[in-house]
């Protein structure tokens, strides 16, 4: 009897009880979400490819992830805790796929319940291509200029070439591997540095270090001028000769440094001949001499002769002397 009038008393507004009941368990349920936080984290997407494949197309490197949970333990999970993955390990054909980004949970992250963890993209797509290796030389990329006056006049890379792994398609057309910048600014003596290489592609590894060493060798800078229509002068002829005729005018190319070169023209003896061993007129072949400022050197020249007629000066001309007189 009181086992019935028990069953009567739970039974009795049993619509009002339910309702109340399904409140009770909507308030408990709100103010358990009220109590949870989210918190977004980006994290490196490892993406895995079967042997000897390898992904041929641009990826996201990284994802988003929203996570939900009670805001202590949310807060408390580092980057480390979490890893990101996309497994193509399964496709053995080249070809473009998509799959689900995984992520697993490590450290911290093992043990926070309740925990949420939304991915932001959800999957990724990837051209896979089979992998392919070659050699290419490596290229120093410069920055800045040397000292006023001064020219790289050789550089060499130890090692010369590097491995570059990757997909067939971009592996055929790689031509060479450039380095990180090497710094010519101030500088006017030789010089050797260690270099990074420049990772132009990211679908491309380097095989081996990523360094190179080096060397340059500078010089004073260098150029070369031509002028044409210089004056040859004539050196030491004796007063009481003259030419027959005037000297021919020539050509002079020279070098040197680039700042004398482009401040220098020839002057009225750069170019000139030697007659201080003319004794008597007549027709002489007479070699062509330079004369330079230090820092400048004369590389050609044309002519490198004249041929002149030496004849008595009309000054040096006297009237022959009577017996009994004093010449003059």
């Amino acid at each position: 009897m009181a086992k019935e009038k028990l069953l009567e008393r739970l039974l009795a507004d049993w619509p009002a009880k339910s309702l109340s009941l399904m409140a009770a368990l909507l308030l408990f349920f709100f103010q358990t979400v009220n109590r949870l936080e989210e918190r977004p984290l980006s994290v490196p997407l490892t993406v895995v490819a079967a042997r000897d494949f390898v992904p041929a197309s641009a990826y996201p490197r990284t994802v988003r992830l929203i996570l939900r949970g009670e805001s202590n333990a949310v807060q408390a999970i580092l980057e480390n805790d979490l890893e990101a993955s996309a497994d193509f390990s399964g496709f053995d054909s080249a070809g473009v796929y998509r799959v689900s980004v995984l992520v697993t949970k490590k450290g911290s992250a093992l043990d926070i319940d309740p925990l949420e963890i939304r991915v932001e993209p959800p999957d990724v797509e990837v051209r896979l291509e089979r992998k392919d290796a070659k050699a290419v030389p490596v290229v120093p990329v410069f920055r800045g200029f040397l000292d006023p006056g001064y020219e790289l006049a050789s550089w060499s890379i130890e090692p010369r070439t590097v491995e570059v792994s990757g997909p067939e398609s971009l592996v055929a057309k790689a031509v060479d591997v450039g380095t990180e910048y090497v710094e010519l600014t101030g500088r006017s003596q030789d010089f050797t540095a260690a270099v990074r290489l420049s990772h132009r592609d990211s679908l491309l590894e380097i095989i081996g270090p990523d360094t190179v060493q080096f060397s340059a060798a500078v010089r004073r800078a260098t150029a070369s001028r031509s002028f044409e229509g210089v004056t040859v002068a004539a050196s030491a002829l004796d007063p009481i000769f003259a030419l027959a005729s005037p000297l021919p005018s020539a050509t002079l190319r020279v070098a040197g440094s680039r700042d004398l070169v482009d401040a220098w023209t020839p002057g009225p003896a750069s170019l000139f001949i030697d007659l201080s061993e003319v004794e008597a007129p007549g027709a002489y072949t007479v070699p062509v001499l330079v004369q330079l400022p230090e820092g400048i050197q004369a590389e050609a020249w044309s002519p490198e002769s004249v041929e002149l007629v030496v004849v008595a000066s009309a000054e040096a001309v006297q009237p022959a002397a009577e017996p009994g007189e004093d010449a003059p």
